[in-house]
């Protein structure tokens, strides 16, 4: 039922042709090896949409019977090359937006030490912007080597719903919820947070004067709530 309604709610989009790159990207930003697998080889990875689970028509979270737009995480860009080197302030957005299943950014892959893939761009990583911190932006950022202490920043759980799935751990209580169990500060929880529309976006000099047609959201560091229904996400495995 959920990817029927995900399905039908496909819609096109672009961010327009004179999307600024400015920094060219490493050259093997598209190269699929590393440490711990070669990915032709590869006979459990499997590419995965993150779908939030908010509703931004009814502000609360889906039930089977609604039709709304679904948004899923993708680019603040259309095209893979467009992707831009690892340069301060000039960090791309993970943004919340209308699902295309013909659009391959929108795919992602589990990944070793707790990491979040680009599946077309592979050099590429989930990241939280200037650190794990409350109300800081999620955007990709190249792929650090797995004992280097900046990996914090891209490690992070899927705590996912199934019977039998840890209940001792502290992050337990937050199914269906990204918790980021590295960060800057441990008197609390941080989960992923999909901002609402009312809610203004982070800026900076990369994303300034960033265009996106139709709407798009961004996702942000926040303290974790196991009712908040921006905080849920759900994994559509394709």
């Amino acid at each position: 039922m959920l990817l029927s309604l995900i399905i039908t709610a496909t819609l096109a989009f672009t961010s327009g042709d004179d999307y600024l790159v400015k920094y060219i990207p490493e050259s093997n930003v598209f190269n699929a090896t590393n440490e711990q697998y070669y990915r032709p080889s590869c006979t459990t990875c499997c590419r995965v949409l993150f779908a939030s689970d908010y509703n931004y028509v009814t502000q609360s979270r889906f039930t089977t019977s609604d039709t709304d737009t679904r948004y899923v995480m993708d680019m603040e860009f259309d095209k893979a090359n467009k992707v831009r080197s690892a340069t301060g302030d000039w960090e791309q957005n993970i943004l919340l937006r209308p699902i295309n299943m013909g659009n391959e950014l929108q795919f992602w892959e589990f990944a070793p030490y707790k990491m979040f893939i680009s599946f077309p761009i592979p050099r590429r990583v989930h990241d939280i912007r200037s650190g794990a911190i409350v109300g800081n932006t999620l955007i990709i950022w190249a792929k650090k080597p797995p004992l280097d202490i900046g990996t914090n920043n891209q490690r992070f759980m899927y705590v996912h719903p199934y019977d039998g799935y840890p209940t001792t751990a502290t992050y337990s209580v937050y199914k269906q919820h990204f918790y980021i169990p590295y960060q800057n500060n441990y008197n609390y929880a941080l989960c992923y947070q999909a901002r609402k529309a009312s809610e203004a976006r982070s800026t900076w000099s990369g994303n300034s004067n960033l265009n996106v047609l139709t709407s798009s959201y961004q996702i942000t560091a926040q303290r974790c709530d196991a009712n908040l229904a921006t905080q849920f996400f759900v994994p559509i495995f394709a």
